[in-house]
């Protein structure tokens, strides 16, 4: 994995702080449990590493990483399976989705009326 102490004593606390970031996301992505919230987290995570958007770039760069360096890391964790989801993960997940594909039907359906 990507090498980030969350806590050297050396570095700006800004940069300490966006290190930590980074190290959240990627303790995120390798979440194996049940607990429903930290499965969303870890989803989230996964998508941030995936679409590399502005956001992911920016917070590289004031974690003063390359967000190329940052990504294959992702990707090395990813092909030796400890980031993967969890066949329970991916059905919470789901379901999830499903539940809240439901409720947006139903606001359209009462924001017609």
């Amino acid at each position: 994995m990507i090498t980030i102490s969350p806590s050297p004593t050396h570095l700006v606390p800004e940069e300490r702080l966006w290190k930590a970031v980074l190290w959240r996301a990627f303790d995120d992505c390798t979440y194996t449990g049940y607990e429903r919230t930290l499965i969303v987290a870890k989803d989230e995570a996964i998508k941030w590493f995936k679409e590399r958007a502005q956001d992911f770039i920016e917070v590289c760069s004031f974690s003063n990483f390359d967000p190329g360096y940052v990504y294959r890391n992702y990707t090395k964790l990813w092909k030796i399976k400890k980031i993967k989801y969890e066949t329970h993960q991916t059905r919470y997940l789901k379901h999830r989705e499903k539940y809240l594909n439901d409720r947006r039907r139903q606001q359209r359906v009462q924001s017609s009326h």
